[in-house]
């Protein structure tokens, strides 16, 4: 079964953020050979040259696929407009204020190689920037956050985490996007960063076009080796020595078929949420799908 991934960090010791050209094409051949067969790159804060060089070798990259490697569909910022009370594992010193002049110094150029901008929405003021984004094709999702709704956004980024806690009064991202047939939800099925109940509450309760699996895999995943995250150490855990959750250490296949295993949802549903809601919630093109047809 073919799946796309909209959120991983790299696998294998591969960094998306730090890692050479050779090293990024080998893991996506190992992507490709897992089933994978389109990512989103998804790269954490850093400095903007840092960031801008990432997108010129991503470019790069992309424009050098084969078939037999996991096809870029374009890359997604994860760690640059966040809110720095709710930075999970990230660096809030290289957190910019979400707004159109930032965006610009940072991706000018590179706009046809971002495809996802996850943002704080209260910080976002008059939804400016996520405007400008939308009417550039560049989705932005709720995350990292403490908004009470998901502003203009067109998803969330890992549903639950790195939000307010579902609460039974007045306005809740994380409820009230479950109800909210317009909105995509991502969600990392794991068990891990989401209880297995509230999991099968999330299937029960959410729209099923409006679903999308990712894994936020980081490189620690499949890795034996301690890894640099956010220049913070990692464990084989996939956390910090605070207990901090960075990420994921299993892949999207992987996940997908433990979630089975545990009746989270039917293995039927597995290529609209993995699949082709990926593709609508990005609008791709046919000559961007490439390897995918």
């Amino acid at each position: 079964m073919k799946l796309i991934d909209i959120h991983v960090h790299g696998g294998y010791g591969v960094n998306f953020n730090t890692s050479d050209k050779q090293e990024i094409k080998e893991l996506l051949n190992k992507f490709y050979n897992r089933g994978i067969v389109a990512v989103c790159p998804t790269l954490v804060g850093d400095d903007i040259k840092s960031l801008r060089n990432r997108f010129k070798l991503f470019r790069e990259i992309k424009n050098e696929s084969n078939h037999c490697q996991s096809a870029i569909i374009g890359l997604h910022l994860e760690g640059t407009f966040l809110n720095p009370q709710k930075p999970g594992i990230q660096d809030k010193k290289v957190f910019l204020e979400p707004n159109i002049e930032n965006f610009t110094e940072l991706a000018k150029g590179f706009e046809d190689i971002i495809k996802i901008v996850t943002l704080a929405p209260e910080l976002d003021k008059n939804n400016k920037l996520t405007n400008y984004l939308e009417k550039k094709n560049i989705k932005t999702h709720a995350g990292h956050t403490l908004s009470k709704n998901k502003g203009n956004t067109s998803a969330t980024t890992h549903h639950f985490n790195a939000m307010p806690p579902i609460n039974h009064r007045g306005e809740n991202l994380a409820l009230d996007s479950l109800f909210d047939n317009e909105t995509y939800c991502e969600i990392i099925a794991d068990g891990i960063h989401v209880s297995k109940n509230m999991l099968k509450l999330f299937f029960k309760t959410k729209d099923k076009s409006k679903i999308i699996l990712v894994s936020d895999a980081l490189p620690a995943a499949h890795s034996e080796k301690e890894i640099i995250f956010c220049a913070k150490k990692i464990n084989s855990k996939g956390m910090d020595k605070q207990g901090t959750l960075a990420g994921c250490v299993m892949f999207l296949d992987e996940i997908i078929k433990n979630a089975v295993k545990n009746s989270i949802f039917s293995p039927k549903d597995i290529k609209k949420y993995a699949f082709e809601n990926p593709l609508k919630h990005l609008c791709l093109k046919d000559e961007e799908i490439g390897n995918l047809a």
